[in-house]
């Protein structure tokens, strides 16, 4: 891996809570129907859903707050290697957990190899988990301001300073 996250459920949850909650009293800027708050919502929508998945192994899985998840940046041999193991008929949404198995270093659906990675993951991680840890994933990726370093947070989740800022004209 280039490089990696290690993080708890806790900690997940709760930042998506906080990012959620910037983008909520963001959303309170626009009327209902523009496309900046149409825009705000899909956001939170998209981060509930992550929440949700995350909340769901704490309730109802085997996942505690305490539970921690490793998450890497594959080199390209890593990704490369990762192709191999996709069959070519696979539709995106397989494809996606074959990244997701293939960037997790630590968590409790890890096995042996990737092909058992991937078969834990998919039948034991709920959905809105799985795109939490492929937007983290994603986001170890890109390279950041300061050079060397990877991102600390994902693009897909980093929503306030993207969002929206009201413009001094109404209408």
């Amino acid at each position: 891996m280039l490089t990696t996250e290690e993080f708890t459920v806790g900690d997940a949850i709760d930042e998506l809570d906080d990012q959620i909650e910037a983008i909520e009293e963001a959303r309170a800027d626009y009327e209902p129907g523009t496309s900046e708050y149409e825009t705000l919502t899909a956001r939170t929508d998209r981060l509930s859903h992550w929440r949700e998945g995350l909340n769901w192994h704490v309730a109802e899985g085997d996942w505690g707050r305490e539970t921690t998840l490793e998450i890497g940046a594959m080199s390209a041999g890593e990704e490369a290697m990762m192709h191999r193991d996709i069959s070519s008929n696979s539709e995106e949404a397989e494809r996606r957990l074959w990244f997701v198995a293939a960037s997790t270093v630590e968590a409790p659906f890890v096995g042996d190899d990737r092909s058992e990675t991937f078969q834990q993951l998919s039948a034991d991680v709920h959905p809105g988990a799985a795109k939490y840890l492929e937007a983290k994933a994603n986001s170890l990726g890109i390279a950041s301001d300061e050079g060397n370093e990877s991102r600390t947070s994902s693009t897909a989740t980093e929503t306030v300073a993207r969002s929206p800022q009201p413009s001094d004209s109404t209408t």
